[in-house]
């Protein structure tokens, strides 16, 4: 008696677990609607490249610069996104290269300790004439985006002027008859840092790029108070 009283107690007590998962799964089932998934976002931007052409603001009027001048943004982006929200912050490193290209010369003046264009003859030959602007940047964006894929984003990048530089090729303009290549690789009197804001709005990996420079190239007082203000094509590969 005592053997088969045992035994059904045994069972029993194995049989609870059971009992109280099933029971507790299917409280849990019935009181409980799972959440909606939210739709999955393949570009998140995390790396964009913007291909542009820059307008350069403020050139001296007499000044002839050509009609393209192409550049890009490369940016690595962090994307944080805000939960079961449509909206992201992004945070990363960039780095940006302008070109100008034109009919005058970067010298550094130093009677006046400052950076002039100087005009070439008007029968100057020369098959270059190239300024090159590089930074370095940290870009910082706020981000929307849409689960059709529409997008948009508006931001702002602080960086340093890593480069000012400008070669020329052709002829010799105090003597015509002679060619002539300068390197000038370090223009003095540049700013240390740039700041920039600009925009995107696209569908899914591409959008429309606009940003525009809000401090000058060179130092108050030391060089021409040029920006640039550019406008191209922006590509998410991710």
């Amino acid at each position: 008696m005592n053997k088969k009283f045992l035994l059904i107690i045994s069972l029993a007590f194995l049989a609870l677990p059971s009992t109280f998962a099933q029971t507790h799964e299917t409280s849990y089932t019935d009181s409980k609607t799972p959440e909606k998934e939210e739709p999955l976002v393949v570009f998140r931007d995390r790396l964009v490249m913007d291909v542009f052409h820059s307008f350069w603001m403020n050139m001296p009027v007499e000044v002839d610069h050509m009609k393209f001048d192409p550049g890009f943004n490369f940016s690595a982006i962090w994307d944080f996104k805000i939960k079961k929200k449509p909206i992201a912050i992004g945070l990363g490193v960039g780095v940006t290269y302008h070109t100008q290209y034109s009919t005058a010369l970067l010298r550094y003046d130093k009677e006046n300790d400052m950076m002039k264009y100087y005009l070439l003859p008007e029968n100057t030959s020369f098959n270059r004439l190239k300024m090159n602007y590089l930074n370095v940047n940290i870009p910082l964006e706020f981000r929307y985006r849409h689960s059709c894929g529409f997008k948009f984003s508006v931001g702002a990048r602080i960086g340093l002027i890593a480069n000012i530089s400008q070669k020329y090729k052709g002829d010799n303009p105090a003597n015509l008859s002679d060619t002539l290549m300068i390197k000038n690789l370090h223009i003095v009197n540049k700013m240390k840092y740039n700041v920039d804001v600009y925009a995107r709005i696209g569908w899914k990996f591409v959008s429309a790029y606009y940003s525009f420079q809000v401090t000058p190239l060179f130092a108050e007082a030391k060089g021409p108070k040029i920006y640039p203000m550019s406008v191209g094509i922006s590509l998410s590969l991710f």
